[in-house]
């Protein structure tokens, strides 16, 4: 398992690609801006009319996930705290906590942890789910290759001590150097009293950290209604998202390495909701029955 060790973010809403040593000091609140990062005509969130359906769940089925879905479980300590965030929820596959009903999947945090978990520092508090497509089945069915149109319908919980996220990782390798994108994030610590915002990146070897690549936007009515998250990926560019306008791009660097572009390699989605610790912030306990994440479905269309 391998973290996703985020380092605090800035408070203004840049470019389309940014590092944050360039958008100012560290994280916390909005500026009201809406960032609206330039459109490449060569390169859009309309998805190409030739793409075919390669990938998608529905959530037709209701009871536990499907078998394209495995789990990471548990509360593992990664750079010293948990997940590498001082995160405090321990992940499980358990029925509370992740389930299928009413064509859609919920992941729900909630309070208490099992007997025998680990001790830490801040204490664990609750048990949630994270869920990833890193299956032979996912990977067989992309061709072996990333490239293509993603689009994941989803309710997002916008509450203090919530840090709900949509993302993914290269299939092999360390963390950062395999390759992190963050299609949609919310952060409880930082958009808690200004909701309607949405956090998307990446992090390489060259982009992590301080260096991190991200971009914020505006979505209105994001807590209270479905959002489509949509990213189209290229051996050259990376877009990300909401409702068909842009809100961040990755373009690979001339000459990029594997430094600056890891991006070639299969790579799976990853759904949760993390609890408290750097970018959830401060947990109150009556708020986890609201910390609920609501997924209608997951698809990816792939040139023929």
């Amino acid at each position: 398992m391998f973290t996703r060790f985020k380092k605090m973010r800035s408070t203004a809403v840049c470019a389309a690609i940014v590092m944050l040593s360039a958008c100012g000091g560290g994280g916390g609140g909005s500026s009201g801006a809406v960032n609206t990062p330039a459109q490449p005509v060569e390169f859009s969130l309309t998805r190409p009319s030739n793409y075919v359906l390669k990938w998608s769940d529905e959530f037709n089925t209701a009871g536990a996930p499907s078998s394209a879905w495995t789990y990471d479980i548990g509360a593992p300590l990664l750079g010293g705290s948990v997940w590498g965030n001082s995160e405090r929820q321990y992940y499980t596959s358990d029925a509370a906590n992740v389930f299928v009903s009413n064509g859609e999947l919920t992941i729900q945090p909630v309070a208490g942890v099992p007997a025998g978990a680990p001790s830490t520092s801040p204490s664990l508090l609750a048990t949630s789910a994270r869920i990833k497509t890193d299956t032979a089945t996912y990977y067989n069915s992309l061709n072996g290759t990333p490239y293509g149109y993603y689009e994941i319908r989803a309710k997002v919980p916008c509450i203090a001590g919530a840090w709900p996220a949509i993302w993914m990782m290269g299939q092999t390798g360390e963390w950062p150097a395999r390759g992190e994108i963050d299609i949609m994030e919310w952060f409880g610590r930082y958009f808690a009293n200004d909701v309607n915002q949405v956090q998307s990146g990446v992090h390489t070897t060259n982009n992590a950290g301080a260096n991190s690549r991200y971009s914020k936007a505006v979505v209105q009515a994001m807590c209270t209604s479905y959002h489509n998250f949509q990213m189209h990926w290229s051996a050259n560019e990376i877009l990300i998202g909401v409702n068909g306008a842009p809100t961040f791009s990755y373009k690979k660097p001339q000459g990029a390495g594997v430094a600056d572009w890891p991006f070639d390699q299969p790579a799976h989605l990853i759904l949760n909701v993390a609890v408290g610790g750097n970018l959830g912030g401060d947990v109150n306990l009556a708020n986890l029955p609201s910390m609920t994440l609501k997924v209608d479905y997951v698809k990816v269309w792939q040139a023929p």
